[in-house]
């Protein structure tokens, strides 16, 4: 009986599709084709940021990622982390004079970028959440971002937090992330991935660690190549607390990784001139 009324539901769903040319949406991700920036002057949009990095993931109109850029102020060149979620997902700034023109949104942690289609004459907008950076991103400290965006669809998009670089007292642990995975279910965030650490102890060395965690928000890998998580030991040698800026607001977030110490240090292999 079950069988048959599945059966059933099928066919009257077949029919409906042939009679009422119904037609089911596919998207294809890899297919979708990212804005790039208005070269046109907009005198809504007076700021200009540099897009270093862009990596995103999505399917139909949900789209989001992260990435890193600057400010360009003439009175101060200002680094930021970004994250984001819109329509349609952008390029980088392909050569070092490009720019996007931005404008400040209520919140100072956010900026509204002016982006199109490629050959198309309209405009589209896309609002970006920052974390700001102590320094600005050059060619020499930027890192290459090896990995895209990993998240479930079914689940709404959380951005990740970036490397908190204000002043802690207790968080002295210098914890460098050169690469790594992040996935997001309803559970929360779960990732995995290498880094080198310094504990500021007398005698310490510069080690490598594997790591992974399970949080309420994740992190990505260090966005320049001389930057860092701040941590400390919740459980010495095997459990360590770093500080994440949440990306759009002033609020500092605290994720606990659990490590396997290395001897030696991992090697770091990111830098553009070897990864042009």
């Amino acid at each position: 009986m079950k069988h048959s009324l599945l059966a059933l539901s099928f066919l009257i769903a077949s029919m409906a599709h042939a009679q009422y040319g119904v037609r089911r949406t596919v998207y294809h991700p890899e297919k979708l084709l990212p804005d790039v920036p208005v070269t046109a002057p907009d005198a809504a949009f007076p700021l200009r940021v540099h897009l270093f990095n862009v990596r995103w993931g999505g399917l139909g109109s949900r789209n989001h990622g992260y990435g890193t850029g600057n400010l360009l102020d003439a009175a101060n060149l200002q680094g930021f982390d970004f994250a984001f979620e819109c329509g349609v997902p952008f390029t980088p700034n392909a050569d070092p004079a490009d720019t996007y023109q931005a404008r400040w949104k209520k919140s100072p942690y956010q900026l509204e970028i002016l982006t199109t289609e490629a050959g198309a004459s309209f405009t589209r907008t896309c609002t970006l959440n920052l974390a700001m950076e102590a320094r600005p991103f050059t060619t020499a400290n930027d890192a290459h971002f090896s990995h895209g965006v990993s998240s479930s669809l079914r689940t709404p998009w959380l951005d990740p937090g970036f490397a908190y670089e204000g002043p802690s007292t207790d968080h002295l642990i210098q914890f460098h992330v050169l690469d790594g995975q992040r996935q997001e279910d309803s559970f929360g965030d779960h990732g995995w991935g290498i880094a080198n650490l310094v504990d500021p102890q007398p005698g310490s060395v510069l080690q490598g660690a594997d790591y992974r965690f399970d949080c309420s928000r994740g992190f990505v890998t260090s966005s320049q190549l001389d930057n860092y998580y701040q941590g400390r030991w919740t459980r010495p040698g095997q459990k360590l607390e770093l500080l994440l800026q949440r990306p759009g607001s002033d609020k500092v977030d605290r994720c606990t990784v659990s490590v396997a110490l290395r001897p030696d240090p991992y090697p770091e292999r990111r830098s553009r001139a070897q990864n042009p």
